[in-house]
């Protein structure tokens, strides 16, 4: 006698549940809508938008530029500078854009957005120390030109 209401009220639990989960993911859809509409997305909310659409778009791209990783790239190189990550957001747009691809595909596109962060910085008057050169010019280093007594 029990398993006949049980299991109806299973099945009722079972789809007010699927209901649910189906009415968050299209207020949640609905809201990144809104936010792309007033021109508010945030980074997380537009790479959610672009999840979203692949499927639908037939899109499913196997290499992505992305300005965190490069960033994080770009610090093997350059001292942490406040306008570092701008310049590389604007150096993986262009890259993003213009590349074409070939072999290690990752490694170019980002060294490639790393140089245009550098000349960007370079245009706007902003100097960014290398981590190489950084070394060399405190005179820590033997063969440093200020270590020899010449001009760093």
């Amino acid at each position: 006698m029990f398993d006949l209401v049980e299991r109806p009220c299973r099945a009722v639990a079972l789809r007010f549940g699927l209901w649910r989960c189906r009415a968050k993911d299209r207020a949640q859809r609905l809201s990144h809508a809104w936010y792309y509409f007033i021109d508010r997305l945030s980074a997380d909310d537009a790479q959610r938008v672009m999840l979203d659409c692949r499927h639908p778009s037939g899109w499913h791209p196997l290499l992505v530029l992305t300005v965190e990783d490069t960033l994080e790239q770009a610090r093997e190189t350059f001292a942490d500078h406040p306008e570092l990550p701008r310049l590389i957001a604007d150096g993986c747009a262009r890259a993003g854009d213009k590349w074409e691809s070939t072999n290690d595909e990752f490694y170019e596109a980002r060294r490639w957005a790393i140089e245009l962060a550098e000349d960007y910085a370079a245009a706007e008057g902003i100097t960014l120390i290398r981590l190489d050169e950084d070394a060399a010019t405190a005179g820590d280093e033997p063969d440093s030109n200020a270590a020899k007594g010449g001009t760093p």
